[in-house]
This record gives C-alpha cells, structure tokens and sequence, in this order.
C-alpha cells in the first residue's frame, strides 16, 4: 500500500501535514474506498457461515432452531425463522455497510444529490 499512495505521502508532508495526519486525511480514505466494497461481502459472509458453526459447537440460531425442533417436533417454522433473522441480519449489516460506503465516497453522494 505504501508505493501506491507514495506520491500522495510526500505531497502531504510537503504541504505541511505530519505523517499522521497524512495517513487519516489523504491515504486512510483512499484505502476505505477500495476495501469496503470486498469487506462487506466477506463480512456479510462471515455472518452467514456463523450457522455452520453453530452444527459444531457454537450455541447460536441455528442451535437454538435444533433445540426447538427436538422439543417441538415442528420441522418448519423454526428453521424458516432461523432463515428470516438470518435474512434480516444480513440485509441490516448490508444496509450499515452501504452507508459507511456512500459516506466515504464522494462520487456517490454527488450522485445521490
């Protein structure tokens, strides 16, 4: 990353920015603008790959639709809650994600406007 931005660095510090403040104003949100369009994928994918875990050890809604179904023998309507929330968590994680992504991105608010 630091010989892409190299020309951006010196050009800060040679407007008198420290090198922090090089970094927070100039470089840091480049670099969001890059890497959030694949972080939020991956981080939306993460959520939903959480359910398989949740086969493993991990006490989480998919668990939690296990032990409903044992109790309840209704096959159904546990899981598609489980699918439900698990939609819901998603498309709000997506949600949060696009705004950081349109705060950070200037373009898209011109267009927006």
């Amino acid at each position: 990353m630091a010989e892409e931005y190299k020309g951006q660095i010196e050009a800060g510090i040679a407007t008198g920015f420290t090198k922090a403040k090089t970094f927070l104003y100039i470089v840091l949100p480049q670099a969001v603008r890059q890497i959030l369009p694949v972080y939020k994928g991956e981080f939306i994918s993460l959520v939903k790959m959480t359910s398989v875990v949740g086969y493993i050890a991990v006490q989480d809604l998919t668990k939690a639709s296990d032990i409903i179904r044992s109790r309840t023998f209704d096959a159904f309507f546990p899981l598609f809650m489980v699918a439900v929330l698990y939609f819901l968590i998603s498309w709000l994680l997506s949600l949060s994600l696009s705004y950081v992504e349109w705060v950070t991105d200037p373009k898209a608010r011109r267009k927006q406007a």
